[in-house]
């Protein structure tokens, strides 16, 4: 899950950012989207063809593109308002202070929309976490996650397992939105204008 998450975050950065210095063609971001509308069986098994002659099937990585095909998307869905509301004041005064665009993205964009980011982060780390069939299909079974051990174990007669597993499950992405809740809070304590406060 984090990996995936970890990944799709990356990705949906490096993705609005080239988004705002290019126009990218009409065809290009409903690509984005394909994973979401077509039916997630028959991808999925076109990809796992794919893999197989390449031969990445049936390990981590295999399992990790895969989750990261849904992942990115729901990333970019969450994060791609916020990042295109962005003052362009703040960024242009930074440019004017002489700032590059490495440093305008590390000092200004990703502290002022720690909060997107963050929350961007917390919903790709439940989607990940909810990737039944993606982790089965490129995992060929061998790779073992909370949702994959979960369902397995449903079919079985020791319910307290059962239940451990599906806590388990629902508590990880309830640590990541609430972490998306208090770290914001806490990094802009003294700046409430970034954190939705009303000021003082």
């Amino acid at each position: 899950a984090g990996a995936s998450a970890g990944l799709g975050l990356v990705l949906a950065v490096l993705w609005l950012e080239a988004e705002t210095g290019a126009r990218f063609a009409a065809w290009v971001r409903p690509l984005v989207y394909l994973p979401l509308l077509v039916p997630q069986i028959g991808f999925l098994y076109g990809l796992n063809v794919g893999l197989l002659q390449i031969g990445l099937s049936g390990g981590m990585a295999a399992v990790v593109w895969a989750q990261l095909l849904f992942v990115f998307p729901y990333v970019i869905i969450a994060l791609g308002d916020p990042w295109r509301r962005l003052d362009p004041r703040l960024i242009r005064a930074a440019a004017a202070l002489g700032a590059g665009p490495l440093r305008r993205l590390w000092a200004v964009k990703l502290p002022v929309l720690l909060r997107p980011v963050l929350t961007a982060a917390a919903i790709g780390v439940a989607v990940s976490v909810a990737q039944y069939l993606p982790t089965l299909f490129m995992g060929a079974g061998r790779i073992a996650t909370l949702t994959t051990e979960a369902v397995t174990l449903s079919s079985g007669a020791d319910r307290r397992v059962t239940g451990v597993y599906g806590t388990l499950q629902a508590a990880v992405p309830l640590i990541g939105y609430a972490a998306a809740l208090a770290v914001p809070a806490l990094v802009h304590r003294n700046r409430r204008a970034l954190w939705g406060a009303a000021p003082a």
